[in-house]
């Protein structure tokens, strides 16, 4: 089987859905699948024609963006189409809704199974960068995007029930064409890089924060809850950045954590996963932004891999992902109080930790790890070309219909 994979990101980048696109070609194409990757970074424009139209739209940055979408879209479509005639696939697998207009735009009238993972609102990620409303252009053309590639795409991929929530209530999609299906880890690949150096040596015992530094992140919560924590030689590591990171620098010295938490930035994946395996444990303190909830997170997953014990807030996928006491610990989001309590409990109970690292080993490799999920994927792919064989198209027709509807709306 030929499969052509598409996203608008650019991979590979720093963060888990270029992990997650690695890992999903290269185990495709360990099963024997002809694989081909289109991505962002192939679709970009040269910096004079970038500038030009920075130029033209100086003062509204709305206008700007909503350029710089539609000239990405357009390219990523010319590029589609040039697998299509060269490659020719039996599938095609989007990662975001930009991917799938273009490919949906890119196949006109052509009937070939589309298969689209949701991995999260892009409109309510927009938002969470700009404010509710405050770049109107841009946010209908994103909202266009992902009206039309859901309406339009074979099947469906939800990363955890809360996308696929949105997906039948904010959008409409029939639950027939949904099938929740959580991301994974190479299992094997996270141990062997966990047992690299790590980029800076900690001697006490420290929490790791893997976290882009955003409002849905939560970090703060996490620097919060390292003062209620009774232990002073205990460390906060922070890797990720973000446009948060000042204001958080500030709130660790505010409260006299300067020397105790330490902000690393960006670190790539074979220096962060030694860090991983070496810390007490791994939080992930995400909270509700602008509709924005944490989806099934790769930190909590490798956290289970590399012997680490995940904590993390009770809400979306982390919450499916982790069975609170028995893979790891969950705690009320925004909550630093609780937060703090349950990191004290694995650091004063040796035995309640050893309980967790044990269940949350066996849980990722029997259920997280990358094989059981690409034979989910891999049952997918089979249903959406047995529908397009048996005259299954005709529910792929209607879905055409409909996005042409919303095209001319």
């Amino acid at each position: 089987m030929k499969v052509l994979v598409v996203t608008q990101q650019v991979i590979p980048h720093e963060g888990g859905l270029s992990t997650h696109l690695l890992d999903l070609v290269a185990g495709l194409r360990r099963r024997n699948y002809e694989v081909e990757l289109i991505h962002g970074g192939q679709a970009s424009h040269p910096w004079w024609r970038r500038l030009f139209h920075a130029a033209l739209a100086v003062g509204n940055r709305d206008r700007y963006r909503a350029w710089h979408l539609g000239a990405a879209l357009h390219k990523l479509r010319v590029l589609v189409s040039e697998q299509l005639a060269a490659f020719g696939p039996d599938v095609i697998h989007c990662h975001d809704a930009y991917a799938g207009l273009a490919v949906h735009d890119a196949l006109s009238s052509r009937a070939l199974p589309v298969i689209e993972t949701v991995h999260g609102p892009a409109l309510y990620e927009f938002r969470q960068l700009t404010g509710v409303g405050g770049q109107p252009r841009t946010e209908a053309l994103i909202r266009r995007c992902e009206e039309r590639a859901f309406a339009a795409a074979t099947r469906l991929i939800a990363v955890d029930s809360g996308q696929a929530r949105i997906l039948r209530e904010d959008y409409g999609v029939d639950a027939g064409r949904i099938s929740v299906i959580f991301n994974s880890v190479n299992v094997d690949e996270v141990r062997a890089l966990a047992r690299g150096d790590a980029p800076v040596a900690f001697t006490a015992p420290f929490f790791l924060v893997p976290r882009r530094l955003v409002p849905k992140t939560g970090v703060q919560f996490a620097i919060e809850a390292l003062a209620r924590i009774a232990q002073p030689e205990v460390q906060l590591v922070i890797a990720g950045q973000g446009p948060l990171r000042e204001e958080l620098e500030q709130r660790a010295a505010g409260l006299g954590l300067a020397k105790r938490v330490h902000f690393l930035g960006p670190v790539p994946r074979p220096q962060l996963l030694p860090l991983f395996a070496r810390a007490v444990g791994v939080l992930v303190p995400s909270v509700p932004a602008t509709g924005v909830v944490e989806a099934t997170s790769l930190a909590v997953m490798e956290a289970m891999a590399c012997g680490s014990v995940p904590i993390a807030s009770a809400i979306g996928g982390l919450a499916e992902l982790i069975q609170d006491g028995q893979t790891g610990l969950l705690v009320p989001p925004a909550d630093a109080e609780a937060l703090a309590g349950a990191m004290t409990s694995i650091l004063v109970d040796t035995s309640l930790r050893t309980r967790l690292l044990d269940a949350g080993t066996r849980k990722v490799e029997t259920e997280y790890s990358t094989e059981a999920w690409l034979a989910r994927v891999q049952s997918v792919y089979e249903s959406a070309l047995s529908a397009a064989s048996d005259g299954g198209r005709a529910a792929s027709d209607v879905s055409r219909a409909s996005a042409a509807k919303i095209a001319a709306s």
